[in-house]
């Protein structure tokens, strides 16, 4: 087993105070010894005969688990976790010392009797006590977040109050007894796993990171780990340092795209724009109708695109009109792009507000008016009492010269914002040219009462 230490086999020796100390006796007078004190209840006087034994003999595999045995005893009489950890400290010390004891090949053999045997019940009592802190630790961790569901529904101050110092007395005795679980065997990582949950919950994520990070060390599948450390650098607003475990679980888990959404969104936070992108079409190649792959695409192509237009407006005012030009076509290139992601959401998420209004915008800067008035047709019927909707399929219309269909558009316009002069305007002019002349005085004797 790997662990946290290893003690050589005379690190915790101290000075016998028997009086076998004074001289030296043959070994096995030091074990007969130290057993009959140990059963009649002794086991301070043993340890010291155990000591002596240590000192005057060295490495002695009997000697060496009878120490441990008596350690076991005391970490079973510790009424608390944390009482319990010098103990299991030394327990383990012992065992550890016992078995490089029987690997030493230097050592005299008629002090190494009966190794494998003892080796065997060593590993056996570890597994047992590391079963019992682990598990002891698991049912305080289920009652703990049994605790964190009442407190969340708790109404009254006193309630609160009681839950949080129930919390954290369980959160402490479990991170005890999963602390001891480690000490036991530092290579599983389910206790590592544990604390850093322990932590999660209580808020206190850089700490929570650092268990995990340890957990990921002693297992083969990090998968359920990696998201986890992600996440809590995501909750202390690290988004930079959270990439590269979502990456590896994304490189791991292809399919799991809300983790890939996830890693895009850090990789926008982190300006990190073309990563985003190939990241988003890696997820259409997965599942063509995910919204927010499509949605990301279209938004970054969009604003790309408008940036263009910009520039390409500031260089037509310079004079510069070939390089204004070339801004434009390129501009209008990634308006195409965004336009084709926006179209093929709207066509999987035909309730889409956004999408509706992304498509009709872009397919209006374009040119493409009809396009633009079957968005802002859509996006009216499903926002029927916002004004723009109307108007924007007014002007779409109008930009038709299809009057006749402008009309019914701003008409709806003017009822839900009847002192707006540019909508009556435009509808005194259109009522002109459709040969509607009563409609056309009522629209004039409006605007007088505006002006």
């Amino acid at each position: 087993m790997k662990r946290y230490f290893c003690f050589g086999i005379l690190v915790l020796l101290t000075l016998a105070s028997s009086t076998f100390a004074q001289r030296k006796l043959p070994a096995k007078a030091y074990i007969t010894s130290a057993k009959i004190d140990v059963m009649e209840g002794r086991p301070e006087e043993a340890v010291a005969l155990l000591d002596s034994l240590f000192m005057n003999y060295g490495c002695h595999s009997e000697g060496l688990n009878l120490m441990a045995q008596i350690m076991v005893d005391y970490v079973t009489k510790a009424p608390t976790p944390k009482g319990k950890e010098p103990l299991v400290i030394k327990m383990v010390a012992y065992f550890d010392s016992l078995r490089m004891c029987c690997s030493d090949e230097k050592v005299d053999k008629k002090y190494n009797k009966d190794c494998d045997k003892l080796i065997e019940k060593a590993d056996s009592i570890e597994v047992q006590f590391w079963r019992e802190f682990y598990n002891g630790g698991l049912e305080q961790l289920t009652t703990l977040q049994e605790f964190s569901r009442e407190l969340a529904g708790a109404a009254d101050s006193q309630t609160m109050d009681f839950y949080r110092k129930a919390i954290d007395a369980k959160a402490d005795t479990s991170i005890a007894n999963m602390s001891l679980a480690i000490m036991i065997d530092s290579s599983d990582n389910r206790p590592y796993v544990a604390i850093g949950s322990i932590l999660e919950g209580q808020k206190k994520y850089e700490d929570a990171i650092n268990w995990f990070v340890k957990a990921i060390k002693y297992t083969d599948d990090s998968s359920s780990i990696l998201p986890s450390i992600a996440y809590n650098y995501v909750n202390i607003d690290k988004y930079c340092d959270a990439i590269p475990y979502f990456e590896q679980f994304y490189r791991f888990n292809p399919a799991d795209l809300s983790n890939a959404t996830n890693l895009t969104i850090c990789y926008i936070r982190c300006e990190m724009d073309d990563k985003a992108i190939a990241t988003y079409k890696q997820m259409l190649t997965v599942d063509s109708t995910h919204p927010e792959a499509l949605l990301g695409l279209g938004n970054f192509y969009r604003r790309d695109a408008g940036e263009l237009i910009k520039s390409a407006r500031l260089l037509a005012e310079e004079k510069k009109e070939a390089e204004a030009k070339f801004k434009r076509e390129k501009g209008n290139i990634l308006f195409d792009s965004a336009a084709h992601y926006y179209e093929r959401y709207i066509r999987a998420y035909p309730d889409s507000i956004s999408g509706y209004y992304e498509f009709g915008v872009i397919n209006f800067i374009l040119g493409r008016y009809n396009k633009a008035a079957e968005a802002f047709k859509n996006l009216a019927e499903l926002e029927p009492s916002k004004v723009d909707n109307w108007i924007s399929l007014g002007d779409s219309y109008f930009s038709l010269n299809d009057f006749k269909s402008a009309i019914p558009a701003y008409e709806k316009a003017v009822e839900l914002t009847p002192t707006d002069k540019i909508l009556w305007e435009r509808l005194s002019f259109l009522y002109l040219e459709t040969g509607n002349p009563s409609k056309k005085a009522e629209a004039d004797k409006k605007l007088e009462s505006l002006n």
